[in-house]
């Protein structure tokens, strides 16, 4: 069951997350998962509590990046991050196919897409 789990999340990183998405991650989640050792629950704490962390970022990069613009470029920004989570969610969705291993991707995958979500709201605002 180990192996299994193991080889799961190597495919889940492996199909999740393309090259240099592993930078939009913090630290912690890294040694979070290597600390794992590939058990399925443990993997599934460590992608909840980094998901929480890279949600919270991303709403407070929407927050600053809607404040200073015009009505009409906040009005823009609001539609491209509602459809962003539409795709986002049916996205990441396709991964789950209801077992242990579906899950685990399609929850890598939520918390891979809020990231380097965050990170691009981040560099808008920094432009």
């Amino acid at each position: 069951m180990k192996v299994f789990a193991c080889c799961a999340a190597a495919c889940v990183l492996v199909l999740v997350l393309p090259a240099k998405a592993e930078e939009a991650v913090s630290k912690s989640y890294s040694e979070c998962m290597e600390k794992s050792g590939g058990v399925t629950p443990m993997m599934q704490d460590c992608i909840s509590a980094e998901y929480e962390k890279q949600d919270e970022r991303l709403n407070t990069a929407y927050r600053l990046l809607l404040a200073p613009l015009p009505e009409k470029r906040k009005a823009l920004a609001r539609d491209a991050q509602r459809k962003w989570l539409t795709f986002r969610d049916a996205n990441c969705g396709l991964y789950d196919d209801g077992g242990s291993a579906g899950r685990l991707a399609a929850n890598e995958c939520l918390l891979t897409h809020t990231a380097r979500r965050a990170a691009e709201l981040e560099a808008l605002k920094s432009d």
